[in-house]
């Protein structure tokens, strides 16, 4: 129970950092001491046991206190982004929601009030400690929302009984030891980064930097760094920095995930942030999926599968494709999540024999890497064009100049399929290049209809919500 090893380090090792919030340090001792108090704040109220606490906070450090706190006392936690979040969850054994007296959340009483949820205020550290050993409760464990990318937030367990073996395998592909500075900034404890980097680095008795309000580029000036993780859009507002505005931290590790970026971001990424640059491939449902130190132009397209997961390609039977051959990626769930929580359809949808199937498509070369194709729900036909439009996105984007694209199929009046990109710029591109590069690249539809925007729809990982974009593409029709 991560809990119970943030008490082991407090006792073996009370004065070395375990986090670091806004630039206010708290050792193990105090982070052990925070969660004990609150604990016995929980426990003297009777807020222990089974059952499902909804965190409402903004505050990350407050967060953590909170749930951990709870999870020690049985409960399962889930932490929310807004009030609003809590009526879809879509969870039937919410025992209560917990507030911090400090915060002031917009409607949350209210929200509560009509549906009928205790809402509990508490200050974390703010009475006498309990001890772990004071109480025997079995551990509870924390839920995660997924990406949202499909229109809807699936929810994802991390259990007590496989998590500690999780956070083991994630600190051996990540490199995670108790020497590590690893920065998180301001991810919510709702997203699989937000939640897995902290955890996995107090499992290993290392130190977490949180940052919230603060531009990304402000935390790379933290004393120590050895780990950071970025979405592209944060790497693209670091890069936007003037000189001198962060320094280079050539032992550092900044991974970047939720997708792709362009060989001109690499490039500017190892020349002024760090030449340890990595690219990784994962899921909030599964383990890492591939982590590719990115120091050659192959490594920008092929990735590394990542060491202990179990991944494959296979075609639409489930049956492993040739060398070369496009595939659907599947991951063993040997150690992590099984199903989605209260969510049948969806768990038959994408976890069955053992494995977990995130939607990705991707071919698999002699030596091992993959290259990704897209995902099977978004292959666009038109006129009987198939295709997969990751790849594509990719190099409109490099092509371009751009910050995104986003290829879509749309129906016409007639019921007929045309292609619509998206274009994420503040300013057009020149027109003349602009045709150019669509020959190039989109040579062989009848026409496609380019689209511009200030910012693509994304979600808190930097992923493109393909689903709402096209709502809202269809909609600015004439």
């Amino acid at each position: 129970m991560l809990t119970r090893t943030i008490f082991k380090w407090a006792e073996a090792t009370p004065e070395k950092m375990a986090l670091t919030h806004n630039g206010s340090a708290w050792s193990y001792g105090d982070f052990a001491e925070a969660i004990a108090r609150t604990r016995g704040h929980f426990h003297r109220r009777g807020l222990c046991g089974e059952g499902i606490a909804v965190v409402a906070v903004s505050h990350l450090r407050a967060f953590w206190v909170l749930s951990l706190a709870l999870r020690s006392l049985g409960l399962t936690t889930i932490a929310v982004q807004s009030a609003e979040v809590i009526g879809g969850l879509g969870l039937p054994a919410i025992r209560f929601v917990v507030a911090s007296e400090s915060e002031a959340w917009p409607g949350l009483a209210e929200h509560c009030a009509n549906r009928g949820l205790a809402l509990v205020l508490a200050e974390v550290g703010a009475e006498s400690p309990l001890d772990l050993d004071e109480t025997g409760y079995a551990p509870g464990g924390h839920i995660l929302q997924t990406s949202g990318t499909t229109g809807s937030y699936k929810l994802v367990l991390m259990d007590p009984a496989f998590e500690a073996e999780y956070m083991r395998r994630r600190r051996v592909v990540n490199g995670i030891n108790r020497s590590s500075v690893v920065c998180v900034f301001e991810f919510g404890g709702w997203t699989g980064v937000g939640y897995k980097s902290p955890a996995a680095t107090w499992y290993a008795g290392g130190s977490v930097v949180l940052g919230q309000g603060l531009k990304p580029h402000l935390l790379l000036s933290h004393p120590g760094l050895t780990e950071a993780t970025f979405v592209p859009a944060m790497l693209v507002d670091v890069l936007a920095q003037p000189d001198g505005a962060f320094p280079r931290n050539e032992t550092m590790q900044l991974g970047v995930t939720g997708g792709s970026i362009t060989q001109a971001q690499i490039d500017r990424a190892k020349k002024r942030i760090t030449p340890r640059l990595f690219n990784g491939l994962g899921a909030t449902e599964s383990h890492v999926i591939a982590f590719t130190r990115l120091d050659t132009p192959d490594d920008h397209r092929w990735q590394t599968l990542a060491s202990g997961s179990l991944v494959e390609l296979v075609d639409e039977f489930d049956r492993p494709v040739p060398l070369g051959q496009i595939g659907r990626i599947r991951v063993g769930t040997v150690g992590g999540p099984t199903s989605y929580l209260y969510d049948e359809e969806a768990t038959k949808a994408f976890f069955r024999d053992g494995f977990f199937y995130p939607g990705d498509l991707a071919v698999m070369r002699e030596d091992g890497r993959i290259a990704l194709q897209g995902r099977v729900t978004e292959v666009i036909n038109v006129n009987g064009h198939k295709l997969s439009p990751g790849p594509i996105e990719d190099r409109l984007r490099e092509a371009l100049g751009v910050d995104g694209v986003c290829l879509l199929s749309l129906q016409d009046e007639r019921g007929e399929e045309e292609l619509h990109l998206v274009i994420e710029a503040k300013t057009p591109v020149d027109p003349t290049i602009l045709a150019g590069v669509l020959r190039a690249e989109l040579h062989g539809f009848p026409g496609v209809h380019v689209r511009y925007t200030p910012a693509l729809p994304r979600n808190v990982m930097g992923k493109v919500l393909r689903q709402a974009l096209t709502v809202e593409v269809i909609a600015a029709r004439p």
